[in-house]
């Protein structure tokens, strides 16, 4: 945790005021990505798409971590060592989800690039990933400044999770376009092994910032 000037008037109620802050957003988290992960995984399967199955999973996820960091949150004023072992938990867990993430994300790529199918634009997809781009960058954002004031690894973590949900909508956005008009039906394929990579990056930073004695690696 970060460290606070000893008898500063104000340190306890900044840091109440941001615990309410990251409860909050990580309520905001688990109705957003549980509508919108839920909505994507199910237009994704109908229209073929991996980048967009990718960021509905990704939601999903995201959705899962901020229900443990609401428990964390909540329990830290009375509990800070169970809060500290949720923290970890919630690193763990999430990093081992993202790996397996981008392991199913390349192994579907390589089966998309053998059989060349592509995805199909739709308008509740485009709907969806317009929507996401605009909500999800300044909700990373608005964690990562929270996470840092409260030196949460978890909540920067989810941050970064996000975040990630965003350039997935966006990677997604544009390997639609280039499909539907350009007709480079490998480029949904492509996306999902970048966001693949991305993907593996931060699960295995999460595991290392998760073991004893570790610190979460300055990032995104």
């Amino acid at each position: 945790m970060g460290s606070r000037p000893i008898g500063h008037p104000n340190s306890a109620t900044t840091r109440d005021r941001d615990l309410r802050g990251a409860l909050w957003l990580s309520i905001f988290s688990v109705v957003w990505n549980g509508i919108a992960g839920s909505a994507a995984a199910f237009v994704a399967l109908g229209t073929g798409s991996l980048s967009l199955l990718g960021f509905g999973v990704d939601a999903v996820i995201d959705s899962i971590a901020s229900v443990a960091l609401i428990w964390r949150f909540a329990v830290e004023s009375g509990q800070p060592a169970r809060a500290a072992r949720v923290e970890r938990m919630a690193e763990r867990v999430v990093g081992v989800a993202l790996i397996l993430l981008a392991v199913y994300l390349v192994a579907s790529a390589i089966r998309a690039l053998a059989t060349q199918s592509h995805p199909e634009a739709s308008f509740a997809s485009i709907a969806l990933l317009v929507a996401s781009v605009i909500v999800l960058p300044p909700l990373a954002r608005a964690k990562y400044v929270v996470a840092r004031r409260l030196g949460s690894g978890a909540l920067r973590l989810d941050s970064i999770l996000t975040g990630v949900a965003a350039l997935l909508a966006a990677i997604s956005l544009a390997s639609l376009a280039a499909s539907d008009m350009f007709g480079l039906w490998w480029a949904d394929a492509i996306a999902a092994i970048v966001v693949a990579l991305i993907l593996a990056r931060e699960g295995l930073m999460s595991l290392r910032a998760a073991l004893p004695g570790e610190d979460a690696p300055v990032g995104l």
